[in-house]
């Protein structure tokens, strides 16, 4: 009997002698889904240009200064848009524009009175871009690609005695480029974005160039839009057949990121 009794008065005192058992701790909250590193956007853009330069087809050359007004008077067909896909800090982007437009130019009466130029044009850029400034208010990437032309050019020059001489080209070429890209945000709902590229360097045109810089508003966490103004400059000669002409005039785009 005396053994039963001392091991249960042994058990109880170590028992006060510890003290309350400890809390269980509270359970863990489930962790929240990671982030997705892919993203994907698209962005329909309009842009209205001007046009300044000049253009030679075989023997036929002529200037062309294009007003803004004059494109949207001679403009026949357009289509304008980017898709960009992202993962992480890299982004695979596509830029393309298509254009057919068509305008007199008057020549001076002397050995031509008048020249009608028309083309189709394809400009396509695929780039791809590293981020390396990622803050809660900018980023900045830098870019390398190329931009690809396709161009159907027809230039009429018209006799000052009647007639008229013809000169045709169909060509597609291919230019390297770098450049950067990047928004500051302006507060919750409005930002700051440009874009700068240049390229050529010989390889097919001597030059070519893009800048562009806008404000943009969200509307909500996907869908924003941006107003600015585009330049784009191109430099080409090859053969018979040669295009010097900046195109420049504001463009608004409309973004939708999934």
């Amino acid at each position: 009997m005396k053994t039963p009794c001392l091991l249960a008065f042994l058990a109880l005192a170590s028992t006060l002698h510890a003290g309350p058992a400890a809390p269980m701790p509270p359970p863990l909250p489930p962790a929240a889904p990671s982030e997705s590193l892919w993203n994907f956007r698209v962005a329909p853009y309009a842009w209205v240009t001007a046009i300044d330069g000049d253009v030679r087809i075989g023997p036929l050359s002529a200037p062309v200064d294009i007003s803004m007004s004059d494109t949207l008077d001679t403009l026949d067909m357009t289509y304008m848009g980017q898709a960009a896909l992202s993962y992480g800090r890299w982004t695979f982007a596509v830029d393309a524009i298509y254009a057919k437009t068509s305008q007199d130019i008057d020549a001076g009466d002397r050995l031509f009175k008048s020249f009608r130029y028309e083309q189709k044009q394809w400009l396509t850029t695929p780039t791809l871009s590293y981020r390396v400034i990622d803050t809660p208010g900018y980023h900045m990437d830098l870019v390398a690609g190329a931009r690809v032309t396709s161009l159907e050019a027809e230039l009429t020059g018209r006799l000052s005695r009647g007639g008229q001489i013809v000169g045709e080209k169909d060509n597609t070429w291919v230019d390297p480029l770098v450049g950067i890209r990047g928004q500051a945000d302006l507060s919750d709902q409005w930002f700051f974005r440009y874009s700068a590229d240049i390229g050529g360097f010989g390889a097919s045109s001597e030059l070519i160039w893009q800048a562009f810089g806008g404000i943009g508003y969200n509307f909500t966490e996907n869908v924003s839009v941006a107003v600015g103004y585009r330049g784009l400059g191109m430099d080409y000669e090859k053969e018979n057949f040669a295009l010097d002409t900046v195109s420049h005039g504001p463009v608004i785009g409309l973004e939708v990121r999934f």
